[in-house]
């Protein structure tokens, strides 16, 4: 018995191991079957669309210290003449880089769209061809629906929603990076607590994406009956009405939906919990090092204002990377399973001629 216990706790922990690793393999099939050209594209595109994003928060920071400062020198002079402010330079700039993240805004969402459509062309081609060539034993020992699966609920994983996906987490990754490089460049002292910060993060999200990805088929698991149970007591009202279980079936229902309600709320709470928890210590950090760098006068107020906005955000990004990290893990267990068909070897024709 001893013996039995201690092998399944080591299928357990080997398991919860295999869970918390990311499919890397499938991530770097699906990025391999984009092409060499669409992949930079895209990576190019959103490191130039979030740099423009960045300099635009600079450039309204600047703009903004500089008409608060032409204003109070005259007051702290005692100067009759009040100097008035210069717009036209500002607004110049500031406009042209809203237009230019415009752009890049465009560019990204093309190339994000035309990646998704070429992996799925790819990947469905590709898998067609080895089910037509495939040997008559596949077929008896591969389910029907298994197969028809991959063609329709994978390929439709594929097509919408990882590239959605992939575009947000990309998006909130970068804006997580310029946020926090902004709050290092305008206290330094940040980056000190920054490497803490950063072990912290990493050994929360390990944890958390498999929490996350278990709360989230919980979910799915627990809503499929309670659309079952109100689309089939919806066409069978007249016989509900006739044996009088009208009572019964609104328990029923109820039941459902408690189960679905539960899992939805500890889903919610999770995601509240990372967003909180990792964002309170960020943003408690760079106010202190911001207003101790601003009372020195290192700093100007512009940028204190700037560096806090970017903490306020820090969390909801850190959610949104860790939430979307999380779904892209479960949506790659589509390319993973179609490269499973992949391998599949064809029939041999040789001698029968």
């Amino acid at each position: 018995e001893e013996v039995t216990e201690s092998d399944d706790e080591d299928n357990l922990s080997s398991v919860l191991h295999q869970r918390a690793k990311m499919p890397w393999r499938a991530c770097g099939k699906y990025l391999s079957a984009a092409g060499i050209l669409l992949l930079p594209l895209l990576l190019l595109s959103q490191l130039l669309k979030h740099t423009v994003m960045v300099a635009i928060d600079y450039c309204l920071a600047l703009w903004t210290e500089r008409a608060i400062s032409v204003r109070i020198e005259p007051e702290t002079k005692n100067c009759s003449q009040c100097m008035e402010f210069d717009h036209s330079p500002y607004s110049k700039v500031f406009s042209i880089l809203c237009c230019l993240g415009i752009v890049l805004c465009l560019v990204t969402s093309i190339a994000v769209e035309w990646t998704g459509l070429k992996v799925t062309k790819k990947l469905h081609s590709s898998l067609l061809n080895k089910i037509i060539l495939a040997p008559m034993r596949f077929f008896e020992t591969t389910p029907l629906g298994s197969i028809l699966n991959r063609f329709s609920a994978d390929c439709n994983t594929i097509d919408q929603h990882i590239p959605a996906t992939l575009e947000c987490l990309s998006r909130s990754t970068l804006l997580c990076v310029s946020a926090l490089a902004v709050i290092s460049y305008v206290t330094p002292m940040f980056l000190i607590a920054l490497v803490p910060l950063a072990i912290m993060c990493y050994f929360i999200q390990k944890y958390f994406r498999v929490a996350s990805r278990d709360l989230q088929q919980l979910d799915d698991s627990t809503q499929l009956p309670l659309l079952s149970h109100f689309s089939e007591t919806v066409e069978g009202l007249t016989t509900i009405r006739a044996f009088r279980y009208e009572a019964k079936f609104r328990q029923k229902l109820l039941e459902y939906t408690d189960s679905n309600n539960i899992a939805s709320l500890f889903l919610t709470a999770a995601n509240r919990w990372l967003e909180e928890y990792i964002g309170a210590c960020v943003v408690l950090i760079a106010a202190v090092t911001s207003i101790t760098s601003c009372l020195y006068n290192k700093i100007t107020s512009g940028l204190v204002g700037l560096g806090l906005t970017y903490a306020l955000m820090v969390s909801n990004y850190l959610n949104w990377m860790v939430r979307n990290l999380a779904d892209m893990e479960i949506q790659l267990g589509a390319v993973k399973r179609i490269n499973g068909l992949l391998k599949t070897e064809a029939e041999n024709y040789e001698g029968l001629l």
